[in-house]
C-alpha cells in the first residue's frame, strides 16, 4: 500500500488518542482489563489503540482494538482485535506475518519469553517480567520457523507459555521442540492462559513456574 510508513505512524497516534477517551474506549480498556493488562499507562506503552472514528479505508476496523508492532520508534504493521463477534482479527492485505513486541529482544537479557498472541505476550512482560514475544496465532509458527528460530539462539532460556487448553499445549510443543534445549514450557491450568491469570491475581503462580524452569 503507497504511503504505507506514514499511514502506520498517522493510525497509532490517532487510535491511541481515541484509546484515552474513556466514554468511547470503554469496551477496549475492558478487553485488556479481562486479559490482565488494563491500565493506561501499559497500553500507552505498547501503543495500544480503540478505532471509534476511522481513517479514511479503516472503516472496516470501527470498534476494534488497534494493536500496533513496533520496532523501536518506527510502527512496521498494525493488526485489528475484534471486540464483538466474527473473525477475531482484521488487518490490512499484504502484511505479512511477524513476532509481536519486536523489543523484547532487547529488553531481555538471558531469558526471553513467547506466548500465543499480543495481548498474553504483554501480560507475560509486564505482569511476569518475562519480555515476551507474541506469536500471531498457533498456526503461524510452523509457517515461519525458519526465519524466527534465530532470533532466539543466543538466549539462555526460552519460556515458552502453554494457554489451558489442547491448541495451547500443541503449539508449546511445537515451538519447544523446534529450539531445543534452552526451550521452557511454561503451562497454564486448564482454561487459562496468560492474561486471564494475571487479571486474577495470579501472577506470581507464572513467576514461580519461570523461576523453577530457570533453575
Amino acid at each position: 500500500m503507497s504511503g504505507r510508513g506514514p499511514y502506520l505512524a498517522l493510525a497509532k497516534e490517532t487510535y491511541a488518542k481515541q484509546m484515552r477517551n474513556p466514554s468511547v474506549s470503554a469496551g477496549a480498556i475492558r478487553y485488556l482489563t479481562e486479559h490482565g493488562i488494563g491500565e493506561y499507562a501499559i497500553a500507552e506503552r505498547y501503543g495500544l489503540g480503540y478505532v471509534a472514528e476511522p481513517l479514511p479505508g479503516d472503516e472496516r476496523f470501527t470498534g476494534m482494538l488497534a494493536i500496533p508492532y513496533l520496532h523501536g520508534d518506527s510502527v512496521v504493521a498494525i493488526k485489528y482485535r475484534n471486540l464483538g463477534s466474527g473473525p477475531k482479527y482484521a488487518q490490512h492485505h499484504g502484511q505479512k506475518s511477524r513476532l509481536y513486541n519486536a523489543d523484547a529482544f532487547f529488553r531481555a537479557e538471558h531469558v526471553v519469553g513467547i506466548a500465543e498472541g499480543e495481548a498474553d505476550a504483554i501480560a507475560a512482560s509486564e505482569r511476569v517480567g518475562i519480555p515476551s514475544f507474541g506469536v500471531p496465532g498457533v498456526d503461524t509458527w510452523g509457517k515461519m520457523s525458519t526465519v524466527w528460530r534465530p532470533i532466539f539462539k543466543d538466549f539462555q532460556h526460552v519460556m515458552i507459555f502453554a494457554d489451558g487448553d489442547e491448541a495451547g499445549r500443541g503449539f508449546a510443543t511445537e515451538v519447544a521442540e523446534d529450539l531445543g534445549w534452552r526451550a521452557r514450557i511454561v503451562q497454564c491450568p486448564d482454561g487459562e492462559d496468560v492474561g486471564s491469570m494475571c487479571a486474577a491475581g495470579r501472577a506470581e503462580e507464572l513467576i514461580a513456574k519461570c523461576q523453577l524452569a530457570s533453575q
